[in-house]
């Protein structure tokens, strides 16, 4: 008996089975992709609201309550001294409130009326007054007292608003984006299963963009770099590899955009902190009277706390800029053996006052770098403090500077003996703003020396790490290229 073959038969199952590999990575990429798309396309809507209207509310509305407060303040200053930039400062804070008032009505959304009936309720008690002069010669207030309050009251009440609509829409916009990701490992794992009962050329089609895509990933979450990827395929991974592509260039320019954010309320607190420290400097040297010594005090103490509070401002608006990718870097040559004894000369005041000691030593015949003196400069203070920071009374800080990858590289150092650092916070010390969990409580600072240390030596070509054991000390390395003449 002779039993029919079915090689037709088992060539269409293989290619059945192929199709409906295929068909499930697409369908499953398909509704991956989507949903992402749909994710993104709430997402965009709810930060086009937020970013394009309710910020710029909330900074014109907290504008204008400054306004307020300085035609007031200078109103009683015009009062008391009869200074006409009193006057002057009067006039320039009213346009700059009604500037304001004007233009934040441009803005539509559920309750912006209330900007309007405000105009109206200011035109009415205001009139055309705009001199100070006219409106104290009986010492009065330019606006009673109860109406300034509650025109102070409703640009409160309606930045409040502001604030928890802000804050209701990100809330929103965090849910929004743990679904995205969300959506997007799970289709990318239901895909990845399915390609295992594939061909060889499926895993290996495959293989090759996810390894890319891993790369990209990896180095985000290990090193803090935001790397494009190769696109390799042409396929759904290959959208998935120009979508990571393009959120990479989204985060960059989002972080510009923090970074421009930062500087911009580091400058819009510095102005109201100098008017403050200007005040308090007045009733210091007893401009506006006599003062006794418990007052003095105090206004010392606030004196001291405003200085502080200005350096941290300074701090923040540094490294705001302190990037790889944005430091501008005038790079000639420089003798390191120099830069090392001369930044050890300007650390050592701030170390005897610690009653630390810091030593410096250098190889001989150490080649000139092509280099940017000051940046390379505060590289090396900033570890140099951070040891003296850390380093406990009587103890030496020591700071030295070698050859190193056969002579292709500097290598400087610092050694400490202060606590040392764990091992599990390590990986972590050169990150922005961190600070261990001891240090919080027995360290000043804001965890930025090490950030920028780290920025400007990268921004050089070179690498930088620490060596450390709890209770033996710590030793920060870093190298810098040898610039080498052409022959």
């Amino acid at each position: 008996m002779r039993f029919p073959t079915r090689p037709r038969i088992l060539r269409i199952g293989i290619l059945f089975k192929l199709i409906l590999v295929f068909t499930s990575i697409l369908v499953i990429i398909y509704f991956t992709t989507s949903n992402i798309f749909d994710y993104q396309r709430g997402i965009v809507n709810i930060s086009r609201e937020v970013v394009k209207v309710r910020f710029e509310v909330l900074s014109i509305s907290q504008a204008m309550v400054d306004s307020l407060l300085s035609m007031e303040e200078n109103q009683k200053k015009y009062d008391v001294l009869r200074q006409d930039n009193y006057k002057e400062y009067f006039t320039s804070a009213l346009k700059e409130y009604k500037r304001n008032l004007s233009s934040i009505q441009w803005f539509t959304y559920p309750g912006s009326d209330v900007w309007s009936k405000l105009q109206d309720d200011f035109q009415a008690t205001m009139g055309n007054q705009v001199d100070p002069a006219e409106i104290t010669k009986a010492h009065q207030p330019w606006v009673p007292q109860e109406k300034l309050n509650a025109w102070l009251s409703t640009i409160s009440s309606a930045k409040q608003d502001n604030e928890r609509f802000i804050e209701s829409s990100m809330r929103e916009l965090y849910a929004w984006s743990e679904r995205s990701v969300r959506a997007g490992l799970i289709g990318l794992g239901v895909s990845m299963a399915v390609a295992l009962f594939g061909s060889v050329y499926l895993t290996y089609s495959l293989f090759r963009p996810l390894r890319e895509l891993r790369r990209g990933i990896r180095s985000f979450t290990v090193d803090g770099k935001l790397e494009s990827v190769r696109v390799i395929s042409r396929d759904e991974l290959g959208e998935l590899a120009q979508a990571f592509n393009e959120m990479t260039a989204r985060l960059t320019e989002e972080e510009k955009m923090r970074t421009d954010f930062i500087d911009m309320l580091s400058h819009e607190i510095r102005t109201p902190l100098t008017s403050i420290r200007e005040s308090v400097n007045l009733m210091r040297e007893q401009v506006l009277g006599e003062v006794n010594d418990r007052q003095k005090r105090f206004l010392d103490i606030a004196s001291s706390e405003m200085e502080r509070i200005s350096k941290l401002l300074s701090r923040l608006m540094q490294v705001s800029s302190m990037s790889s990718r944005f430091i501008n870097l005038s790079f000639k040559p420089v003798d390191p053996v120099h830069l090392l004894h001369e930044t050890v000369d300007k650390a050592t005041p701030g170390a005897e006052a610690k009653k630390i000691a810091i030593t410096a030593h250098s190889v001989p015949d150490v080649p000139s770098v092509m280099a940017d003196t000051e940046h390379l400069r505060q590289a090396l203070l900033n570890l140099i403090g951070n040891a003296v920071k850390f380093s406990p009374p009587g103890s030496t800080v020591k700071a030295s500077l070698q050859l190193a990858d056969g002579g292709n590289q500097l290598l400087f150092s610092v050694v400490d003996s202060g606590p040392g650092i764990p091992e599990g916070e390590q990986p972590l010390v050169f990150n922005k703003y961190y600070r261990g969990e001891q240090l919080k409580k027995s360290a000043d600072g804001i965890g930025l020396g090490l950030s920028i240390a780290k920025n400007i030596v990268e921004a050089h070509g070179g690498k930088i790490w620490l060596s450390s054991r709890p209770g033996r000390g710590s030793t920060f390395f870093f190298t810098i290229p040898i610039a080498r003449e052409t022959e």
